[in-house]
């Protein structure tokens, strides 16, 4: 098995090369996009706000209220899991501190009277 020489890949880069010049300057206006990186933070925000009212303004006034109501349906069924979420987790962590205290108190001194009695 033969491998080429290195002198006919430098070449054949050179071509490839050519070619590329040649294709992309024969049209200047090849599809490009310009991609803006998205922006995190502060600018993010005053443009999703500013996005938000332009959509708010041009919707009907029945629609406004619609959205308010929809929008505070929301906000408040989110609020209740949230709380839900906050009461299930301090039942769990006196679930828990009674569990401890009854395994500490009661358990625990009669597996050591039975070690003692043996």
């Amino acid at each position: 098995m033969t491998s080429p020489q290195p002198q006919d890949w430098q070449r054949r880069i050179r071509d490839l090369k050519i070619e590329i010049d040649r294709a992309t300057s024969g049209s200047e206006s090849l599809n490009q996009i310009d991609v803006d990186a998205p922006s995190f933070g502060l600018d993010a925000l005053q443009r999703s706000y500013q996005q938000f009212l332009e959509w708010f303004n041009g919707i009907p006034a029945s629609g406004k209220l619609l959205a308010i109501a929809g929008g505070g349906l929301l906000s408040l069924t989110l609020i209740k899991t949230v709380f839900q979420l906050i009461t299930s987790l301090i039942t769990l962590s006196v679930f828990g501190v009674i569990l401890y205290l009854v395994y500490r108190f009661w358990i625990l001194p009669k597996s050591n009277d039975s070690r003692i009695d043996n």
